[in-house]
């Protein structure tokens, strides 16, 4: 299992759309074997420009760990999600 992180920015006009959002995330990643080890909330934040004619979003951070085999399936689940306005998967150093 490979270290990695994921960053993404929810819409932030709901909070219960901010969890449920954190929470399928966090869901994804245990349904396809990995480990959560942190998440970080950031919070509402300025966007340098508009995205999806949002200005504002929230920023949520997660470290976990996976098999690079299921890192596709966990960004084709964000990709669907619309309220994810903007996402990246990065692989940590080890």
């Amino acid at each position: 299992m490979k270290k990695y992180e994921v960053m993404f920015i929810v819409n932030a006009a709901n909070d219960e759309v901010i969890k449920a959002a954190v929470k399928l995330v966090q869901d994804t990643i245990t349904r396809i074997g990995g480990t959560i080890d942190n998440t970080d909330e950031w919070g509402k934040r300025h966007l340098a420009y508009e995205v999806k004619h949002q200005s504002e979003g929230y920023y949520v951070v997660v470290d976990f760990q996976a098999d690079p085999a299921q890192i596709k399936e966990l960004d084709r689940v964000i990709k669907i999600h619309e309220e994810i306005i903007r996402h990246i998967i990065v692989k940590q150093d080890d």
